[in-house]
């Protein structure tokens, strides 16, 4: 019972790492084959305690030519590597940071609380899920299945002198 408990956890983890992975992928290749997007419009307009600094980034042009690469570059690689599940933690930290800055850009604050359309939230929005989601993969011991879990077995193996250590010795220790 316990062991498939503990495989429901893995393919759990495994779905949704991936999800959001391809959410990210897609965003980040959307932005690059659009030719030429720029978060200039989301940034000047943002709302919110922190919309001076997304204001100001988007008045700088060199400073904007930065953001706008590293956020298309910046969910291309983080959707990848959460897809195929190689840097893991790393991913899920930099996801959840790219998606704090998305949220506190917009944040859903209360000023559309008498409107009843989708989209229109109150405190909790998609890109709070989404971290939320992501905070939980880096925090939750499971990793689920992919390129990381693959190499594992590989990367516990010491090297003493430049000679591997037998499997055998090394968990006797």
């Amino acid at each position: 019972m316990k062991n498939n408990k503990a495989d429901l956890s893995k393919i759990f983890v495994t779905i949704l790492r991936m999800a959001i992975g391809w959410h990210f992928i897609y965003e980040g290749i959307a932005k690059l084959l659009a030719g030429n997007w720029t978060s200039y419009s989301y940034l000047a307009n943002s709302t919110g305690p922190l919309s001076g600094i997304y204001q100001w980034m988007a008045n700088s042009e060199g400073l904007l030519k930065i953001v706008d690469i590293l956020n298309i570059y910046g969910l291309i690689l983080i959707g990848l590597a959460l897809f195929t599940g190689v840097f893991i933690r790393l991913a899920a930290a930099a996801g959840s940071f790219l998606l704090a800055l998305y949220y506190f850009a917009y944040p859903p604050f209360g000023d559309s609380l008498l409107s009843f359309s989708e989209g229109h939230l109150f405190i909790v929005d998609k890109n709070f899920v989404e971290c939320i989601a992501l905070l939980f993969i880096f925090f939750f011991r499971e990793k689920g299945y992919g390129i990381d879990a693959l190499l594992k077995p590989l990367l516990k193996r010491k090297s003493i002198s430049g000679q591997a250590v037998p499997s055998e010795v090394q968990e006797s220790n």
